[in-house]
């Protein structure tokens, strides 16, 4: 029977040692909350993007990129997953982009936000893709070309990869 004894709950000697615990979980929790910091610092990036303030947001959307790796870290996910988190901050990082007249940065972003999605794939990506590389005007590459080129990747996704795919079609014209 005393085999069995590690499946008994232990409980706290006093209600003094049961408060120090509270205390010291939510400690830990608020200075773990990855997430709801990152969700903070959306939300603000938002409506810096909102009061036209895109530097101040963009400062936002890096912050929100650092805690979603913080949090990756943190639960020990696999590179594809943390890519693919950190990835989903590039739609809106492309916004601001595109809010300032800088179409060929914002595509980098939007292609590297869906090479990141690649494994689940959501419609808004063709239609992003769609109406970001329309804004560059290419008139060597077409759409279907590019969401080709994007479909055949295979490398792990990373920025500078999409950068490169969008440097090509941009130096094609």
């Amino acid at each position: 029977m005393g085999f069995f004894r590690i499946f008994k709950k232990k409980r706290p000697k006093s209600d003094q040692e049961f408060d120090d615990y509270a205390k010291n979980a939510m400690a830990d929790f608020q200075q773990n909350d990855f997430l709801g910091k990152a969700a903070e610092a959306g939300h603000k990036a938002k409506a810096a993007v909102k009061a036209k303030q895109y530097d101040e947001a963009w400062g936002f959307y890096h912050d929100q990129k650092s805690f979603y790796m913080q949090h990756a870290n943190r639960l020990g996910f696999t590179a594809k997953q943390a890519v693919a988190l950190d990835a989903s901050v590039h739609e809106d990082m492309a916004n601001i982009l595109r809010l300032e007249n800088k179409h060929e940065d914002a595509l980098v972003h939007i292609v590297y936000w869906i090479l990141a999605g690649s494994d689940r794939p959501l419609k808004r990506h063709q239609q992003k893709l769609q109406s970001y590389f329309n804004r560059c005007k290419l008139k060597n590459t077409t759409p279907s070309e590019a969401a080709r080129i994007i479909d055949a990747q295979t490398k792990m996704p990373d920025f500078n990869l999409a950068k490169s795919i969008v440097t090509d079609w941009v130096s094609r014209g």
